[in-house]
């Protein structure tokens, strides 16, 4: 039986060069570089909303218990709030298991393997942003392992690789401690392991691609459309190859059942609790315009391979001109298999993003970390594209437009890597983005205090905010069983999430202005109709409300 990928080879028919030589040893420099950089600099970005939750639950904090603590009515220290960041002996491992199970939203493989990490001699932060780098970092060895299970040898794998490892998107999601990392790591090492138990038909390969889908399932939910889109790509590549596709059904049946059977206790979480998933992904409904959503996609394939500033630059979008023509090229031309397998992930992770903000609204397409596996398909197919025109003879014009567009991408790739490496905060820590410059602002005076009220935001907010403040900053949480009484005598009240309780407190002659852009946070200010007013609302502070 001859295997649909045997005959061929990445480059096309041409052999591989001096030039070319020299050319992968270039790319693995490249790669060696970028991926060693996902393990610096760990603690510099940001710590966001998400994150201030991965560590609560690796500890095994209750929320009542952290929210009871803030949102207690006492003045407290950024450091009161960052204890709930680290361990504490009195918390175990049944409470960082119930602590999981509470979210059964997420599965809990990232969540365990971080407390693992969390027992090394590193700050929490970096130990649980390790665990996301060590992912990043064998990601590159899984997608060219992929590549090349479906072209073959040749530059394409080693290009594939080189694009990952120095894409910003990839960069910034293998230094954030959440699962995404995990997540596409086993979405490749399952992709290849499946297309390498198809082309060997090896009992070991069959069992280690039933290892790579069970762990996926336990790293992410979204994991399970995998699942169709294997099913879509193995069929044909089974009557292509001669395979009989009972026997190939079998296997992979097995394979697949088995996974989902070892899945069973987090599925009876997930069903024993369907209300608390329904709760925790609710905010996914928040109508958004449709501009936006387009603007979004249009902006996700594109910050994959460069991503400059912080804030994205919506210009960068006109790159999805050239993209669009990449993977039309790619559609007509590459192996058959390949484009089974890479379109089907495209379309499937994109379709349930897209869909339902189409179909029913919503703001999933804001948010480019759920359709990642679109967008590494995305990077595999354009890899695709350049390495066969770097094939083509010596002196053709496609050739030295395939290394020009190689020497863009991974040039800017390189540039992107080392803006976010110096940068203090990105556009992917969402809402808190803008906390680096609320700290800025609360640091830069002699007497601040942080006042906020309850929400779906603040207790995460006021924790990742409480990383960069200074420790003379006070912070005040509202509480809800007792009389409302501002602290009184500082110089700079800002305001989170406020209520209406806690703006009666304030006064009503103090404003409140939203801050460095933000929907969340506010300057506490003189009415400009009360010039007189003294500079802090301390009288205003004495008032209560129930």
């Amino acid at each position: 039986m001859q295997h649909p990928f045997s005959s061929l080879s990445v480059a096309g028919p041409r052999s591989v060069s001096g030039t070319d030589t020299k050319l992968l040893i270039g790319l693995l420099f490249v790669i060696l570089c970028a991926g060693a950089a996902r393990l610096f600099g760990l603690d510099h970005l940001l710590v966001w909303h998400d994150e201030v939750f991965t560590l609560l639950r690796v500890f095994g904090y209750r929320h009542d218990e952290v929210q009871t603590a803030i949102f207690s009515g006492q003045l407290l220290t950024p450091d009161d709030l960052l204890r709930f960041q680290r361990p504490d002996p009195a918390h175990t491992w049944s409470d960082a298991f119930r602590a999981f199970a509470g979210h059964p939203e997420h599965a809990p493989l990232y969540y365990a393997l971080a407390r693992l990490a969390t027992a090394l001699p590193l700050d929490p932060v970096s130990a649980a942003r390790g665990v996301s780098a060590v992912c990043g970092i064998l990601l590159i060895p899984a997608v060219y392992w992929l590549t090349r299970e479906l072209f073959g040898r040749g530059l394409v794998p080693w290009i594939a690789a080189a694009l990952v490892a120095c894409s910003p998107l990839q960069f910034l999601y293998a230094q954030e401690a959440r699962q995404y990392a995990l997540w596409l790591l086993l979405t490749a090492a399952s992709s290849a392991a499946l297309a390498r138990a198809m082309r060997r038909e090896l009992r070991a390969d069959w069992w280690l691609y039933g290892l790579f889908m069970t762990l996926g399932v336990y790293a992410h939910l979204l994991f399970v459309l995998t699942i169709p889109v294997h099913a879509l790509y193995g069929l044909p590549v089974s009557r292509a190859g001669g395979v009989q596709a009972g026997r190939l059904a079998r296997r992979w049946g097995s394979a697949v059942g088995v996974s989902l059977m070892l899945f069973t206790p987090w599925l009876w979480v997930i069903a024993t609790q369907p209300g608390r998933v329904g709760h925790f992904t609710q905010w996914m409904q928040r109508p958004v315009g449709i501009g936006d959503v387009l603007a979004a996609w249009a902006l996700h394939p594109t910050r994959t391979f460069v991503d400059l500033t912080p804030t994205p630059v919506l210009w960068w979008s006109l790159l999805i001109v050239p993209l669009v023509w990449a993977l039309a090229r790619f559609v007509r031309r590459a192996p058959r298999p390949a484009v089974w397998l890479l379109v089907a992930m495209a379309l499937t992770y994109i379709g349930v993003t897209l869909g339902p903000d189409l179909l029913l609204g919503g703001s999933r397409s804001l948010h480019a970390r759920y359709a990642l596996p679109a967008l590494l398909a995305i990077q595999i197919m354009v890899a695709w594209v350049i390495g066969t025109a770097i094939a083509a003879p010596s002196g053709a014009w496609s050739r030295r437009s395939g290394l020009i567009a190689l020497a863009l991408l991974v040039g800017l790739g390189g540039w992107s890597l080392f803006a976010i490496q110096r940068a203090a905060t990105w556009s992917t820590k969402n809402f808190s983005a803008n906390n680096a410059d609320i700290a800025r602002i609360a640091n830069a005076s002699d007497s601040t205090l942080i006042v906020a009220s309850d929400s779906g935001v603040a207790l995460g907010e006021l924790i990742s905010l409480a990383g960069r403040l200074d420790p003379r900053v006070r912070l005040w949480g509202q509480p809800w069983d007792q009389p409302i009484t501002v602290p009184a005598g500082f110089a700079t009240l800002i305001a989170l999430t406020p209520s209406d309780q806690l703006r009666d407190a304030i006064g009503p002659e103090w404003s409140l202005t939203p801050l460095a852009g933000t929907w969340q946070w506010f300057a506490v200010e003189p009415r400009r109709t009360t010039p007189d007013t003294p500079t802090a609302p301390k009288q205003a502070n004495e008032g209560t409300v129930h």
